[in-house]
């Protein structure tokens, strides 16, 4: 490989996911400074992103998505993950289930409280609001004008109706708009969506700028490692096809390669446990072991029944795939409009919890998660995915080579904590008993999963351990705060270095309850604010 001659901007964002699209958008309206928008994959003009209900072909599937494999999890048998990073234009927005969630408003407190200044939820709601472009919800909370477009279902299932009846007569109020003052209840999907299409964060931010002059956006670029003088990241040497480039940065580097792809460039880069990088062959800058390390990902249980009516799951395939993607193209009504969660729950697993600690999404599917991706159930049935929110386990991304195209090393016992297991099993008792509520008598044919063998705790830890699955929601592994520990403080910027700051899910100190894509665009708009105030400081 050859190297070109360097290029220079003012500040160079590294990936182009949910956070770097919203950066390089907010970067990008000073026109009197220069951005460099570099993406490892190609433009998002797949099919599979577009058509909601084709994220099952857009998970797992190399040309949209890193497909990284986990080590097998000693606390599921030896399971072999499979943890999806979206490789595209809009990251992981343009490969996910779309569900709107910003979070929790205690979470957000909670971070203030752990010592991250200005990230409390007053701190963060305007944040929120400038990106929303919505009609939901009340407008002291909800954005109206912002680029993300943030819209109810299209196309409910009958059963999901049923569903909400169901969980409130067990115990779960009513909530019209669980991104409003307060999460906990039942309540319709949001979607990142429009008129039933996707809405990724290249659709709401990068479309709009790429006319921009002073943006450049390169895909296909893959950061090899950052370029820094003594301890100052002067900028990036990227590989694009079998040319090696070099791009400076008169202003700063922003690092948004998601909660696996940043711990990584990071360490490549010599920022990260040091003993560990020396056996590869890297020169450490900077000996920071948190780098990689507090991997949070929320861990997902299954309950199902079968039931007399058709679901969407037994919709694929054959001659009615004609009739929905038609229903699409010309109404964006039915199934093809339709990701996952068709009801939505944020509810206490038991009386004297302070506050909702478990998630619920009914779907009209019934599916099962493989190393390859997801593959449908044959037969009707739907199905409640139940998640802890605030997950104790922990696990670590690490390098496996100093080579950057070698797969990293993801590591994650997902079930290492019994209290996890606890949660999951009140979460999954409270499901069976909604599909057991009388709204469901005229669609229930039997209990698909686990299973009326399933009752004692032993049953429900063996059934867990065999079937739990991933919520597709990684952070904490470039953990902020403003402990020495921390790896970047709470302006982002990464200690130990200077003119290199973090912006992405890996800054999260902990889990949120909840989907993590609003929360992470959320962390890319408020570092704009902060990055544009620090320039106009100096």
């Amino acid at each position: 490989m050859t190297s070109m001659t360097p290029e220079e901007y003012d500040y160079i964002v590294i990936g182009a996911g949910s956070a770097g699209s919203v950066l390089a958008n907010r970067l990008s309206e000073k026109r009197d400074c220069t951005v460099l928008l570099l993406e490892a994959g190609s433009r998002d003009w797949s099919p599979y992103i577009h058509i909601p209900a084709a994220l099952i072909k857009a998970v797992g599937n190399p040309s949209l998505d890193w497909c990284y494999l986990a080590e097998p999890d000693p606390t599921r048998g030896g399971k072999v993950d499979l943890w999806p990073a979206g490789r595209v234009l809009g990251g992981s927005s343009s490969i996910n289930g779309m569900l709107y969630v910003r979070g929790a408003p205690q979470d957000f407190d909670d971070w203030a409280m752990a010592g991250c200044a200005g990230w409390s939820y007053q701190d963060v709601l305007p944040h929120f609001k400038r990106l929303e472009r919505t009609l939901l919800g009340d407008s002291a909370y909800r954005g109206r004008d912002g680029g993300l477009c943030v819209e109810p279902l299209r196309s409910k299932h009958e059963l999901a109706t049923i569903f909400d009846a169901a969980a409130q007569r067990a115990g779960i109020p009513w909530n019209e708009d669980y991104n409003g003052a307060q999460q906990e209840g039942i309540s319709a999907p949001q979607v990142t969506q429009r008129w039933g299409r996707r809405w990724s964060a290249a659709r709401a931010f990068i479309d709009p700028a790429r006319k921009r002059s002073n943006l450049r956006i390169q895909t296909r670029a893959q950061v090899t490692r950052l370029l820094f003088e003594q301890h100052v990241c002067r900028g990036v040497e990227y590989r694009r096809g079998a040319q090696l480039h070099t791009a400076h940065a008169r202003r700063e580097t922003l690092l948004c390669a998601g909660s696996l792809g940043s711990p990584q460039i990071l360490m490549r880069s010599g920022i990260g446990p040091a003993a560990a990088l020396r056996e590869l062959g890297v020169q450490p800058l900077v000996d920071r072991a948190a780098v990689g390390g507090n991997l949070c990902e929320h861990p997902e249980a299954m309950v199902s029944i079968d039931v007399n009516v058709p679901t969407y799951n037994t919709e694929i395939g054959g001659p009615r795939t004609i009739w929905h993607l038609a229903n699409w193209l010309l109404f964006a009504r039915g199934p093809a409009t339709s990701p996952y969660p068709h009801s939505v729950a944020f509810a206490r697993s038991q009386p004297e919890a302070t506050r909702p600690d478990i998630q619920i999404m009914l779907g009209p599917f019934a599916f099962s998660f493989t190393e390859a991706g997801i593959v449908p159930y044959e037969k009707p049935a739907v199905s409640a995915a139940i998640n802890v929110s605030y997950p104790q386990s922990r696990g670590r991304v690490s390098l496996r080579s100093a080579d950057p195209a070698a797969p990293p090393r993801i590591e994650h016992g997902l079930l290492s904590s019994e209290t996890d297991l606890d949660g999951l099993i009140r979460g999954a008792e409270l499901c069976r008993r909604i599909f057991s509520e009388p709204e469901f008598a005229p669609y229930r044919i039997a209990e698909r999963l686990p299973g009326p063998a399933v009752q004692t705790r032993d049953e429900w830890v063996d059934y867990l351990r065999r079937t739990v699955f991933l919520g597709y929601h990684p952070v904490g592994t470039c953990r902020m705060g403003s402990d020495p520990d921390a790896v970047v403080d709470p302006q982002l910027r990464v200690r130990g270095v200077e003119r290199l700051r973090v912006v992405d899910a890996s800054i999260m100190p902990g889990p949120i309850s909840g989907n993590t894509n609003g929360a992470t665009m959320m962390i890319a708009d408020r570092a704009a604010s902060l990055i544009l105030q620090s320039s106009r400081a100096a």
